[in-house]
């Protein structure tokens, strides 16, 4: 008869006291598929507008939409988001992730399935697509908030929040690679929705089965890795006060207002990149389709890399104090992605391979973000902060997606106007 220290013992000759990383790599993956299935309108606009001077066969199941209508349609995922993102955390307080991000995903993977759908049957069936895509979205930071809390080793907080945050420039570097090739092929722009519900709706299926609220539950995780991951964090919690969440004490906080400027910068160059680079790569550089989908997908890569690296040395630098190295990557992320972004404004269109150089520096810089503001400590005893914390980022993010549709005319992303 089998025990359960000889099945401990099997699982522990399987992952070792790694269960936390492969989990951590599960997360990062659900994350970056509902992300990824909001991006890929951003490219299908490209593939799937009409062919200038095409006769009715070529421009069969083509659309295209006016500058109003396409900042609708990016608008209204944050929109979405912004309004039931109280609603998501309530929930995620009370019954906990695994059952509420399993549920939204699903929801991502359905909807993008129907899209093809939607904007055949007309505009406001697309919109009212987008809207549930944005539903979806709302858990997005308050999940990597909760796994943070639950499942991070204390000495591991900024290498943890610096893979999961790195879904924003993960999503792209992979929506932009495929979409290019599929577009082009026989299956059309339609395959582009397809392929990501599909890979989304797996996702989920397997997260909800493998993935546990707490890594005390974890069938897979042994004792020591238990140990480990439950220095710092107290093990008994009062309900009532967890279920406080002090806004009113976080609002009178003046550094709480320098997090939600600096993520309302972070996010707004972001949001400006992955809405509109392959636009612009694509109507103003004059690159082709399937190369705007590969070049297009190198500036969110370099920030993916950079995202990681800076929350690695983040957790390693000891010559300062925690203040000061958030003022510090800070620094390094902001002020030299403004530099090349005011680069890139002076840069005329003659040589488009200086504009993408221009691009994918100002995304590396500042991808060293993760060892700033995002950065923030998640054990149990700030359970509390933590989600108040990871709320405020999450509405940042949310309300720059809201606004960044407004810049687009900078890019000139419609007919080059």
């Amino acid at each position: 008869m089998t025990t359960q220290r000889d099945e401990e013992k099997r699982y522990n000759a399987l992952f070792g006291s790694r269960v936390r990383f492969f989990v951590l790599l599960l997360v990062l993956f659900c994350l970056t598929a509902i992300w990824s299935n909001i991006l890929t309108l951003n490219f299908v606009v490209i593939c799937m507008a009409p062919i200038e001077n095409g006769t009715v066969e070529q421009n069969a199941d083509r659309y295209s939409y006016s500058n109003s209508e396409f900042q609708w349609l990016i608008s209204i995922v944050a929109i979405a988001a912004l309004a039931t993102n109280g609603v998501v955390v309530y929930l995620i307080d009370k019954i906990g992730i695994r059952t509420v991000f399993t549920g939204l995903g699903i929801l991502s993977a359905l909807v993008t399935m129907c899209i093809p759908m939607a904007i055949r049957q007309g505009y406001y069936f697309l919109l009212a697509a987008r809207f549930l895509q944005g539903v979806s979205f709302a858990a997005n930071f308050p999940v990597i908030g909760a796994f943070c809390a639950k499942w991070a080793y204390f000495k591991q907080v900024g290498l943890l929040v610096s893979v999961l945050v790195a879904y924003v420039q993960l999503s792209p570097t992979i929506t932009m690679s495929v979409s290019g090739p599929l577009c082009q092929s026989s299956l059309g722009w339609p395959s582009v929705f397809y392929s990501h519900a599909v890979a989304t709706l797996f996702l989920f299926v397997f997260y909800g089965i493998f993935y546990r609220n707490s890594p005390q539950k974890h069938p897979f995780v042994g004792s020591i890795e238990k140990a480990k991951i439950a220095i710092g964090k107290t093990t008994v919690v009062d309900k009532t006060s967890r279920r406080a969440v002090p806004y009113l004490a976080i609002l009178k906080t003046p550094a709480v207002y320098a997090v939600w400027i600096a993520s309302i910068a972070n996010f707004g160059a972001v949001n400006l990149m992955l809405a509109f680079t392959p636009i612009y790569f694509s109507r103003v550089l004059g690159i082709s389709i399937t190369s705007t989908g590969f070049s297009a997908a190198l500036p969110p890569l370099a920030q993916f890399v950079v995202k990681v690296v800076a929350g690695w040395i983040s957790d390693r630098v000891k010559f300062c104090s925690e203040t000061n190295k958030l003022r510090l990557f800070n620094s390094l992320a902001m002020i030299p992605c403004g530099g090349f972004f005011v680069v890139l404004g002076f840069l005329g269109t003659e040589n488009p391979k200086l504009n993408m150089l221009a691009m994918g520096a100002a995304a590396g810089f500042l991808g060293a973000a993760t060892g700033g503001f995002f950065k923030g400590r998640t054990n149990d005893q700030q359970a509390v902060q933590s989600r108040g914390h990871w709320r405020l980022l999450s509405n940042a993010h949310h309300y720059d997606a809201t606004h960044s549709n407004y810049r687009q005319r900078s890019f000139g992303w419609r007919n080059g106007n």
